[in-house]
């Protein structure tokens, strides 16, 4: 029986990492070790596979090949060893690697507040990864089983990636299967498409197939999935704030299933993902939340972008134009044959007084939080096609509305049990948020109960007796507990409604059951923009 302290050779096992269960016939549990190289006295990974399992061939020219390719970034494979049976244990073949002392992603993610990394160490990452999976293609490898567990993160603020060739050789893609994926597009633009998702968002792009096998999607990445909208998988804007366009384009030229222009054309290989990146980073302007001082008269809800960029180019014109205004004044007064051409010297500017005389008032502008937090002055239940035992129409636990938006994310307005998630006959219940005058909406943040919520938000000036008579602001399915919602453009209203048309099960009976416990709405008041 293997255990811990078991040695082979060289090598001396420490503890068990993971086990992963056979999925079809022929296969065999599959055990990855830490371990201790004795002669060089480091730890290394020790895959374990059965020699009877039917993936070995498979496994053994991965692992060969994956050796070849030399890339720090890829956590390398050291050896292969045979490993006779005994009366103890059966024949093994183990893989042994370079052992990664980094944080994977997914645990990164838990411990990094926000549940999610800025634009640009993101796509500082996702970058590193693809320029080391462009070294592979040079042997016709690729990783093809790229996810967060396999990403770590460094205190020398490396990138590592492990498991190259070898993973896939052993667990397939992802999910799916193989014919899943075009043969003409590489896997591992998939792969990094969604790891810059997860790095951006804290979710994992909702898979567009899941393998018979695989019972249990959420272990094979150990972070959420992203919500649904349609049939496609939102953009990483729609789900989380502040994040810039580029990452959006990035994400649609490359994770299956999410949304995209028409035209859009996708990345075909990890090259082609790392120049995209390097040609996106030209573009992009991380938000920042300093200062700046724009000229009187320079629209406030202007991007900070552009106000720095109108900034610099008033400053380049006007010197420009100062410095011909100099110039072309003294070649007048020196061509000047009389005093008489003149009025008198007291009309004439000197252009050192150009120079020193008082410049055109500035405001302060404030450009890391241009869409800001409006108040909420109150909340109340919308049932329009039902009725409260009491036989008041259009609500439904009235006096629980106020808790939504309390700022006790412990606390929460809770609909009714229904027998079913699409709530009967009714077809959606909700809350309307009075922001007590009229309001540019450019997006919600809500803190909802249970996992698998469906929900459309829109915006009125009037309380109307019909949802759909209200203006969609931006919908989504099958939300988590936590959802940032960003719309491309804005509504403009006084009344916001959070209209629930899915809701999740209860972790106790067979009933359904939603709530909302936090409630942000985010924009500008129509006076102010």
């Amino acid at each position: 029986m293997i255990r811990s302290g078991t040695k082979f050779d060289r090598y001396t096992l420490l503890e068990v990492v993971s086990e992963h269960e056979p999925r079809v016939k022929g296969e065999f549990e599959v055990q990855l070790w830490l371990g201790q190289d004795e002669i060089l006295d480091r730890n290394v990974a020790v895959r374990l596979v059965r020699t009877e399992d039917r993936r070995v061939p498979k496994v053994l020219g991965a692992a060969q090949a994956a050796a070849m390719v030399d890339d720090r970034r890829l956590l390398r494979v050291l050896d292969i060893l045979d490993i006779r049976n005994t009366l103890e244990h059966p024949a093994y073949t183990a893989i042994i690697s370079e052992w990664c002392t980094g944080t994977p992603l997914h645990e990164a993610l838990m411990d990094a507040g926000t549940s999610a990394f800025d634009a640009e160490f993101s796509l500082d990452s996702v970058s590193n990864l693809a320029w080391a999976l462009n070294a592979c293609l040079t042997f016709n490898l690729e990783h093809g089983r790229l996810r967060p567990s396999c990403v770590f993160l460094t205190e020398s603020s490396e990138v590592l990636v492990s498991g190259l060739a070898v993973d896939h050789a052993l667990f397939g893609p992802l999910f799916g299967n193989e014919s899943t994926y075009d043969a003409t597009e590489n896997k591992d633009v998939n792969g990094l498409g969604s790891l810059l998702y997860c790095f951006t968002t804290g979710l994992w792009p909702y898979p567009w197939s899941t393998s018979e096998n695989d019972s249990g999607p959420f272990l094979s990445v150990h972070v959420p999935f992203s919500p649904k909208v349609g049939r496609d998988i939102p953009l990483p804007s729609s789900v989380r704030a502040s994040i810039p366009r580029v990452v959006d384009d990035l994400v649609s030229r490359s994770v299956i299933g999410a949304s995209k222009s028409r035209g859009v054309t996708r990345i075909q290989d990890s090259l082609g993902f790392a120049n995209a990146i390097a040609s996106a980073k030209d573009y992009f302007t991380p938000m920042s939340t300093t200062t700046v001082r724009a000229p009187a008269g320079v629209s406030q809800s202007a991007s900070p972008a552009s106000v720095a960029q109108r900034m610099i180019a008033v400053a380049v014109a006007a010197a420009l134009v100062l410095a011909t205004a100099v110039v072309g004044f003294q070649l007048l007064n020196r061509s000047a044959t009389s005093s008489s051409q003149l009025d008198s010297n007291d009309n004439v500017v000197d252009p050192l007084e150009i120079l020193t005389s008082p410049a055109t008032p500035f405001i302060e502008v404030d450009v890391g939080n241009i869409a800001e937090v409006v108040p909420i002055a109150s909340a109340r239940s919308f049932d329009p096609r039902g009725g409260a035992p009491n036989g008041v129409l259009g609500k439904e636990r009235e006096k629980g509305a106020p808790l939504a938006i309390d700022g006790d994310a412990v606390t929460a307005w809770t609909t009714k049990a229904y027998k079913s998630s699409t709530l009967g006959k009714k077809g959606g219940v909700g809350l309307i948020l009075d922001l007590g005058q009229e309001v540019d909406v450019t997006g919600v943040s809500l803190g909802l109960v249970g996992y698998g919520t469906d929900l459309q938000i829109r915006v009125a000036n009037e309380i109307l007796p019909d949802p759909d008579l209200w203006t969609r602001l931006v919908s989504i399915e099958d939300a988590g507990p936590q959802i940032d919602l960003r719309a491309p453009r804005a509504v403009t209203g006084r009344y916001v409604l959070i209209w629930l048309t899915g809701i999740p099960p209860k972790e106790t009976g067979d009933r359904f059951q939603a709530g909302i416990a936090s409630a942000s709405v985010f924009g500008a008041t129509v006076s102010e923009s």
